[in-house]
């Protein structure tokens, strides 16, 4: 089995900066757009410091920024310097602007814990920051003008996400931007019930949340995914605000919301196994690591499988690699779907799924896995084709780090194998 450490053709598809660095500042992968925009190419700089192409760089603030993020396992911002740039480059956009470096935010993201390696990713938000100048110069010109209230609602109309209710949410008023971004006229919704929007199934319980916060006169803040009239799925980060008669009774609600779907997109992306859709196998990783290492001891209680699918290879070689393919994602699938909602379940690798069990007896979870086994053996890949899967299962003990249960859970996987597959074995 091969494990490709960076995905190139994902990274390589963004239209961002994206590099891989250690903790010495060594650079391991370029992406094509950091290729692009430098003019240096992965060959040049792979292998190298950053800083012997970049010596401008704070590289104590860099290092201080690549350990947190290694420490606490979540992406942390990185502050550019005060002409908004990480690395200097030009702009290839034909533009007037007097801005000739592209403007940057950059995060820092863990990438391999274990080699302490980082992924550091730049966006280009010129463009941004150009309309932020226009529009300071377009204020300045309203207060000559003596119109600057008119100005100042006109911009928020256009550029911010904004809804008006009554206290009972009926719709009183929404701006020009918030209508362009759910796609729908204005006159269709003013008078409506702030229900005609659509939540994704898994908002609901959190709008549930967000009203009863407002109606309890406190202000919500919150993600929230909608769904718009033609499918689309969008995701918003929203604060909502109770506004108070002179009584101090409800008399309305405003509501602010900035689009956060590219960046869930981007978050998705990185956790996610492209061909199967399930967690990969570093997200895994990190979240039982997470558990082991931080949660109470008390509280950590879960059962660990690993499932490999039996004689793949002949599967491969006997119909091709893309029912290959197909065999996968119908076994995830099926993996999935026979698991409770709150178990967790990745690709481990090649034909090799990672499932953790929460709240179990190793009995219980000795039960669930043969019912899944018995789902895996009885679905079919193809009208002809069908596949058996090993399963390795254990027990996590209190005390103990991620590598014992990862061990002893690989040994019951050898021992279902050697046992003649198609079987579950508890270790």
């Amino acid at each position: 089995m091969i494990e490709i450490k960076y995905p190139d053709v994902l990274l390589d598809s963004l239209e961002n900066g994206h590099m891989i660095l250690d903790d010495k500042f060594v650079v391991s992968y370029w992406n094509r757009w950091l290729a692009i925009n430098t003019q240096i190419s992965k060959d040049e700089i792979i292998g190298k410091r950053l800083d012997e192409f970049y010596p401008d760089i704070n590289y104590k603030v860099l290092y201080r920024k690549i350990i947190t993020a290694l420490t606490i396992g979540t992406p942390t911002f990185y502050d550019a310097n005060s002409n908004a740039k990480f690395i200097a480059i030009n702009r290839n956009k034909v533009t007037t602007s007097s801005l000739k470096l592209m403007q940057q935010q950059v995060t820092i993201s863990p990438y391999i814990t274990s080699e302490n390696k980082v992924m550091v990713s730049i966006y280009d938000i010129s463009e941004l920051f150009e309309a932020k100048l226009m529009i300071r110069k377009e204020v300045e010109k309203v207060h000559k003008l003596n119109n600057k209230l008119e100005a100042e609602k006109e911009i928020i109309d256009k550029n911010i996400m904004i809804m008006k209710t009554s206290a009972d949410g009926t719709i009183i008023d929404i701006s020009t931007f918030f209508c362009q971004f759910f796609e729908f006229d204005k006159k269709d919704f003013l008078g409506k019930n702030v229900s005609i929007f659509k939540l994704a199934d898994e908002s609901d319980a959190i709008y549930k949340e967000l009203w009863k916060t407002i109606q309890d006169k406190k202000s919500w803040n919150g993600e929230l995914k909608y769904k718009t009239s033609d499918g689309k799925e969008k995701w918003v980060q929203s604060r909502v605000m109770p506004i108070l008669d002179s009584n101090g009774e409800l008399y309305e609600f405003s509501a602010v919301y900035h689009d956060i779907t590219n960046e869930k997109l981007l978050a998705e992306l990185y956790i996610t196994d492209p061909l199967t859709k399930l967690y990969n196998r570093a997200h895994f990783d990190e979240t039982i690591s997470f558990i082991v290492e931080h949660q109470r001891k008390a509280d950590v209680n879960f059962a660990l499988a690993i499932v490999d699918i039996d004689h793949f290879k002949s599967i491969n070689d006997t119909y091709g690699h893309q029912v290959g393919d197909e065999a996968l994602v119908s076994v995830a699938k099926t993996l999935k779907n026979s698991l409770r909602e709150d178990d967790l379940i990745a690709r481990w690798g090649g034909e090799e799924f990672v499932i953790m069990l929460k709240n179990v007896t190793l009995d219980e979870a000795k039960v669930i896995m043969e019912k899944v086994r018995a789902n895996v053996q009885n679905n079919k890949i193809t009208d002809s084709i069908s596949v058996s899967a090993s399963f390795g299962l254990t027990k996590y003990i209190i005390g103990e780090g991620a590598k014992e249960i990862f061990k002893r859970v690989d040994d019951a996987l050898y021992e279902a194998k050697r046992g003649g597959r198609n079987r579950v074995v508890v270790k």
